[in-house]
């Protein structure tokens, strides 16, 4: 995510995590007594863009939409696929077709009932070309899907039916493993066709003109809170405790920290300068993520489709200090694409089998750039060169001091622009940059999840990365059901796209694996937070009188 979500089948069939720290459950007291008061205060470092399901493309957007809606299953507590508006389903002996079954007690918050036409509404909107959604490929693995979102088919011929108001079908191309982990994907959560229809354009852009089916609703949304209330007619109401939830936009993390100390807010992000601070305290929270950072090139502009300059700015960063003196919290130097958090094959992570590819070398980057610089017949590097950042710390920190390695290792003077984080969303999406920091954020347990970006014709391939031989490694990786075999595939892909060598082409730049830390209050219960998709989940949280801590 900035957020995602992937095709195919997965390296491995088993959902659990390599590394323990993945997902955190806050201090569990189901014997403590429940507080009169169910509100929770939490702090985000920027706000959403929208409520429109079918629209939403960032981490934080997710996180929100993730607690007001349901799809036909949800991220459960123990990080695997679980239930939500579904409540069985059955896969036919060819493992091509998926019957799911649909609680007759799902209600919307107007009280009316979801259906599984609620759900073919919304899936065949993501796919319409029309709706130029970022997240039709991952419906791809479903019949007649992508011949859809390219034109060239009605939506009457795409493998999803509504059999009645509580059976859908989906009708797959071919088995495709990772199905029911990507069903729990925001993309995939249903609308109503007529809520839809009457707002319009609008529909998505305010509290009152959104209809939600999750366990709470927005009361109102601001460019500095977001209020959710719980959600009186969802099924599953008496297993949500809390009443109120308040996200405040606290875009400097030392503010947040400030309202934590104050008692304002009961879970803030921590940043370098409190890590150390709260690290042995009971209220010290670390969360790793399978998410990376990383600086993409603009691959229109003729200084960065040159090889050797791309490469020579890959090899001038260290990222050890990015990592270890700036982020804190767990986050470590990235070395290639894929976090460590992703499964690969054998029990073993994606990581740990495929090795590095990415290390800071500033004598051979100098080389490297100098070379570059006279193919492209200049003496001097561009002066107007300007990379997207963030306007938050500690990414904003970040950015400084890329910019201020970059001038002292390469002399290569760039500007950055820290525009607000939907600004930076929509300059990314228009392709309006030179440079541009983002995030992604595994929606599932597979490394495609992070792969699949830099196709081509991915619409996520926002710096218009292009190579034939990287596709065709990504084509046999999906026609393949041996894990093992994928897994050397990807390998490659990863090799070839990451790679400072004479064989990689290094497409982008990898800055960290990220884990983030926070502070919580210890009456704070059962705030599950996840390594992949949305960042927690809130139906399950509760608090504890503060004497029974």
């Amino acid at each position: 995510m900035l957020k995602t979500g992937k095709v195919l089948l997965a390296i491995a069939a088993s959902f659990s995590l390599v590394l323990s720290g993945c997902g955190f459950q806050a201090n569990s007291g189901s014997n403590m007594k429940l507080s009169d008061e169910q509100v929770l205060r939490i702090a985000e470092e920027g706000g959403i863009t929208t409520l429109d399901t079918v629209k939403a493309n960032d981490a934080i957007t997710f996180n929100v939409l993730n607690n007001v809606n349901e799809g036909l299953m949800r991220l459960g507590r123990e990080k695997q696929p679980e239930y939500g508006i579904a409540y069985e389903y059955e896969l036919s002996p060819d493992k091509t077709k998926y019957t799911f079954k649909l609680r007759e007690d799902a209600k919307w918050s107007d009280g009316e009932p979801v259906t599984a036409q609620d759900f073919e509404y919304a899936w065949k909107r993501v796919l319409n070309p029309q709706t130029d959604s970022g997240y039709a490929y991952v419906f791809f693995p479903i019949k007649n899907a992508k011949q859809y979102n390219q034109g060239q088919v009605d939506a009457s011929a795409v493998g999803i039916k509504a059999v009645d108001d509580h059976t859908l079908e989906v009708q797959l191309e071919k088995p495709t493993l990772n199905f029911i982990q990507r069903t729990t994907m925001i993309a995939f959560m249903p609308q109503r066709k007529d809520v839809v229809e009457k707002f319009g354009g609008k529909y998505g852009t305010s509290a009152e003109e959104t209809i939600y089916n999750g366990p709470f609703k927005v009361a109102s949304w601001t460019p500095q809170k977001v209020l959710l209330k719980k959600n009186e007619n969802y099924w599953d109401k008496n297993g949500v405790k809390l009443e109120t939830v308040e996200i405040n936009v606290v875009k400097d993390l030392a503010t947040g920290i400030n309202l934590y100390n104050s008692g304002e807010i009961d879970t803030a992000t921590l940043n370098q300068a409190f890590v150390d601070a709260f690290k042995n305290t009971e209220e010290y929270v670390e969360a790793e993520r399978a998410r990376n950072y990383y600086i993409l090139f603009n691959h229109d502009d003729p200084f960065f489709k040159n090889e050797k300059i791309r490469k020579a700015i890959n090899l001038a960063i260290d990222r050890g200090t990015i990592a270890n003196d700036i982020m804190k919290g767990g986050s470590k130097p990235a070395d290639a694409l894929i976090p460590s958090s992703i499964s690969g094959v054998g029990g073993k992570n994606f990581r740990e089998l495929s090795g590095s590819y990415v290390k800071t070398d500033v004598a051979r980057a100098q080389a490297l750039f100098q070379e570059g610089l006279t193919e492209l017949g200049m003496s001097e590097p561009p002066k107007d060169i300007v990379m997207v950042s963030y306007d938050a710390t500690p990414l904003r920190d970040v950015a400084i001091n890329i910019k201020e390695q970059l001038r002292k290792k390469l002399n290569l003077e760039i500007k950055l622009d820290s525009p607000t984080w939907k600004t930076h969303v929509n300059k990314v999406k228009n392709r309006n940059f030179d440079m541009a920091m983002l995030g992604w954020v595994a929606d599932y347990n597979d490394p495609f999840n992070f792969f699949e970006i830099w196709e081509s014709d991915n619409e996520m391939n926002f710096s218009h990365y292009n190579n034939p031989k990287f596709d065709q490694l990504m084509d046999q990786a999906r026609q393949t059901s041996d894990p093992k075999a994928q897994f050397e595939l990807l390998k490659q892909a990863e090799a070839l796209l990451t790679g400072v060598d004479d064989q990689g082409s290094a497409g982008f730049v990898p800055l960290i694996y990220y884990s983030k830390a926070f502070v919580q209050k210890s009456y704070v219960k059962d705030l599950y937070r996840h390594p992949f998709g949305p960042e927690y989940s809130l139906k399950w949280a509760y608090i504890v009188e503060k004497n029974e801590e």
